[in-house]
């Protein structure tokens, strides 16, 4: 047959164990596939900033091409307003005029307008299917190969009336357009969160948006500009690549799994030990009431026994009727000790214990002890040896609760000892304490019951005697709380096989 607490264990692996640690494996088999979407996804980010800027750069285009065709600016202003252009060029089909910035010399103008014009010649077929566009009501902007080092030569058509079309040539500065125009853009998007460079020829780095520290970025994610062959556009995320958020993101995942499995570990073992505990307490408060049963049976038979042989007139001698007296006088006194016992555990269950503390001298209170119970020690063979200190300071404590603590020491001694019949009450100071020592030489304590010793309905199986011996196995439990209840505490020394000393610390106030 399964042990209930064996049961329990099954149940709760079953329950709660098993599921968190399967979920947990599902969990990181799932990680990586999990972290290459939020790769995908970060990817995804980045794509749509470059795609952004190149858009933006190409908006930029088309709005210098709007000015020059609803002329809402002659070109002069359109040179000396934006820096990155070098010149303008108007081809129609006789005529072609170049308009450049006003500080190029004349000769560099005309060597400018002729290399223009064999570059016009070069692009024709490109230029004519533009003009075709525009016809068509389209209007789109071409970059056209050119052969000027630096120079970036874009080609749209402008449409002024439906006869008569024209071609604009713009010469462009590449440099100068990404610094000045793209720059500040590039600035706005990437912020304090992304690195981002223009390159050219996937190595040379013409502009980025520098930041003390940046000096070892890695820029893997890359794109073409449109307008600008042979230049892309670089984005990194500052401090951390994905690789590294990514990882970072795997190790805190796999670390969040680990710890909630060992929160549910925990408090499976704690549910189960708690479980495991109130199982026992049952056990034990059913060992309990057994042997309450028992020890109000025997004093009650007793009794029962010598007052029918009293009342029925069987006793010759007057010597003998007394010594049935006080057999039930006796046994009445115990069975009283013990359904006190009994009440004042119960009280303390409750929480309706009430004590009341008065100036006690605790030498006193053991001798008048002592004095009562004389007649109990005698009767089962025991000597009793005061040690108490001569000068002892007197404290506040409930005289009742003493003296119920140190007469369940007492008989817990008492029961548990078998040749040696001694028990000895020692007083002494210990520091801001008085100490009451109640030695016996007995059967002793194990050490693995002693910690236990205390608990309610406990009761130590070590031993012959430790069987034989009767107890409720709340006696040592109310002297704990009694203790508690005075500020102090109770300690236990004992050898097994060579008895054992409870000591009552009260502290002084």
């Amino acid at each position: 047959m399964i042990k209930p607490g064996l049961k329990i264990g099954i149940v709760l692996t079953l329950i709660l164990v098993l599921p968190s640690l399967f979920f947990s494996a599902y969990e990181i088999s799932n990680l990586s596939k999990n972290e290459a979407v939020i790769d995908s996804i970060y990817t995804g980010q980045l794509e749509s900033i470059l795609f952004s800027l190149n858009q933006y750069s190409d908006d930029v285009m088309s709005a210098w091409a709007n000015r020059l065709e609803r002329e809402t600016e002659d070109i002069s202003t359109l040179l000396s307003k934006n820096y990155s252009i070098d010149a303008i060029g108007l081809k129609d089909v006789d005529d072609f005029n170049l308009y450049a910035k006003e500080k190029i010399p004349e000769d560099s103008l005309v060597r400018l307008h002729s290399i223009l014009e064999l570059d016009f010649a070069a692009n024709l077929k490109k230029i004519e299917q533009l003009q075709r566009y525009v016809k068509s009501g389209y209007r789109k902007i071409e970059a056209l190969p050119n052969s000027l080092a630096g120079k970036s030569l874009f080609a749209f058509a402008l449409q002024k009336d439906s006869l008569s079309v024209k071609t604009v040539l713009l010469l462009v500065d590449t440099d100068k357009f990404i610094s000045e125009n793209m720059g500040p853009k590039i600035q706005s998007v990437a912020q304090e969160r992304f690195y981002i460079s223009v390159y050219k020829d996937e190595t040379e780095e013409v502009y980025a948006n520098h930041i003390q520290g940046d000096e070892d970025k890695n820029i893997t994610q890359k794109k073409d500009i449109w307008l600008f062959p042979g230049y892309q556009l670089g984005i990194q995320m500052r401090g951390n690549t994905i690789e590294d958020l990514v990882r970072e993101r795997t190790r805190t995942n796999i670390i969040l799994l680990i710890v909630m499995d060992i929160i549910l570990l925990l408090a499976a073992w704690f549910v189960y030990k708690n479980i495991r505990k109130q199982i026992r307490l049952n056990q034990l408060k059913t060992e309990f009431i057994s042997n309450v049963s028992h020890e109000i049976r025997t004093p009650l038979a007793l009794i029962n026994m010598y007052s029918e042989t009293l009342e029925m007139g069987r006793i010759p001698t007057e010597e003998k009727k007394m010594e049935y007296y006080k057999v039930i006088n006796t046994e009445a006194n115990r069975l009283s000790r013990m359904v006190n016992k009994i009440l004042n555990f119960s009280r303390i269950e409750r929480g309706k214990r009430e004590y009341h503390f008065i100036n006690t001298n605790l030498n006193t209170e053991i001798e008048n002890i002592v004095a009562n119970y004389q007649q109990h020690f005698d009767q089962n063979g025991f000597e009793i040896e005061l040690q108490l200190a001569d000068q002892i300071p007197d404290i506040k404590v409930d005289k009742e609760a003493v003296a119920e603590a140190i007469i369940n020491l007492v008989d817990n001694g008492m029961k548990y000892s078998a040749d040696v019949k001694k028990i000895e009450l020692i007083t002494y100071m210990d520091a801001d304490c008085v100490r009451v020592d109640v030695k016996d030489y007995g059967i002793g304590i194990e050490k693995k019951d002693q910690p236990m010793v205390f608990d309610k309905f406990y009761r130590v199986t070590t031993g012959n005697l430790a069987h034989k011996a009767k107890g409720s196995g709340i006696g040592l439990s109310i002297v704990k709380h009694i203790m508690e209840a005075h500020h102090g505490k109770v300690e236990l020394a004992s050898e097994f096989g060579k008895g054992s000393c409870f000591s009552l610390l009260f502290p002084v106030k």
